[in-house]
């Protein structure tokens, strides 16, 4: 098939967004389709499609937004229609992207059909924070959103019964992320991640993604220091970018707290470091109030490594099924999970072969790529 997938930017601090919409282009190309990714910037789009090998997407550049309110010129929608016209189906992806009604229209334009990928931002946590205006923007702007799209994906029930809600007619998808498992084929090494941030007697803890308030990455911050208390000392990575802001106020906490010896901030991490920083981690642990179908929690047990979650996370479910240890998220809670698991080293292995087992079956990549080509051949034939 002739497929496009739309967001208007490849960069990573994006969010998780990017990262699902990158694994899914480079699935569906490598199994023979014809993968346009259309954005406005190419800035941590894979090398590979940059050098144009062969059974890659194809990159398609509209420039950068330079419209007021991130929206696209006359211009550049005029070339989404010709890319949009040659496809069989575009996938969209995200809901308050300026641009993405504008695609969708020009999609309208040309009669090519398109899906929309809500990516877990119609959730209830989602639609609490700045409602009003979320809502008069599907009300105006983003009313194609929430009603022209021929299918509306979500990732799990979860996701589905929250954003039912707010979608105008009933045809939601519930399919996984497409995860690109080629990279966890052996399980990473950890020394990489040794050779940069050493060994430590004490138990390591990893946060990685997105340093923003609903992570509450305050709760993990706290727990270390309700550890230490208890003389069950743990050192804490952060890995991820935010706002500055905002980390100086975690550094602030973590001194406050008698813990800026134990608290590290990596920045971003990203390749074949990111990797080998699961790998050498004792735990993954994200006290999240909401995630859509959060990635890091599939990477970290493909790792070996036992993650703790929380129930804002939309693929609870299907993590505990895997092992993962679901928390309230409350800074005792993930201290006595984090302690339960580094005290017992037969329990912490138990748990991390656990979940790469479960993840390697659950999210089989050929598996799930096959339930996104039916919905694409659904949409592409109008049903």
């Amino acid at each position: 098939m002739k497929l496009v997938h739309y967001f208007p930017t490849t960069r990573f601090t994006e969010g998780g967004t990017v990262r699902a919409a990158i694994d899914f282009c480079t699935v569906l190309a490598r199994r023979g389709h014809e993968v346009t990714w259309l954005t406005c910037d190419d800035a941590d789009a894979p090398q590979s499609w940059k050098d144009g090998e062969p059974n890659t997407p194809t990159i398609k550049l509209l420039g950068p937004l330079q419209k007021t309110g991130k929206r696209l010129t006359k211009q550049q929608i005029a070339i989404a229609a010709e890319v949009a016209k040659d496809a069989d189906v575009t996938h969209i992806h995200a809901m308050w992207m300026p641009s993405n009604p504008q695609m969708a229209k020009a999609c309208d334009s040309v009669g090519t059909p398109w899906v929309l990928s809500t990516h877990g931002m119609l959730d209830d946590w989602c639609m609490e924070q700045r409602g009003l205006k979320k809502k008069f923007y599907l009300a105006t702007a983003g009313r194609i959103l929430i009603r022209g799209a021929n299918t509306f994906l979500t990732t799990a029930e979860a996701e589905k019964s929250q954003s039912e809600k707010w979608l105008k007619h009933s045809n939601i998808a519930v399919i996984p992320y497409i995860v690109d498992l080629e990279p966890y084929n052996e399980i990473p090494s950890p020394q990489e991640a040794i050779d940069k941030y050493g060994l430590a007697e004490e138990p390591t803890i990893l946060f990685l993604s997105r340093v923003h308030e609903k992570k509450s990455i305050e709760t993990l911050i706290d727990a270390t220091a309700i550890l230490k208390q208890r003389g069950c000392p743990t050192r804490v990575f952060i890995a991820g970018t935010g706002e500055d802001a905002y980390i100086k106020s975690l550094q602030k906490r973590a001194e406050v707290a008698g813990v800026s010896d134990n608290v590290t901030f990596l920045g971003m991490v990203v390749g074949s470091l990111k990797l080998s920083l699961y790998a050498m981690a004792d735990i993954f642990a994200l006290p999240t109030q909401q995630e859509n179908f959060g990635l890091v929690y599939p990477e970290a047990m493909l790792c070996e490594t036992p993650a703790i979650g929380t129930k804002g996370t939309d693929i609870w479910k299907e993590l505990e099924e895997g092992g993962a240890v679901i928390a309230d998220r409350t800074a005792e809670a993930f201290a006595d999970a984090i302690l339960t698991l580094t005290s017992d080293k037969t329990l912490l292995k138990t748990k991390g072969e656990e979940g790469r087992k479960h993840i390697l079956e659950w999210l089989d990549t050929n598996s799930v790529a096959e339930r996104y080509e039916e919905m694409y051949l659904a949409a592409a034939s109008g049903h």
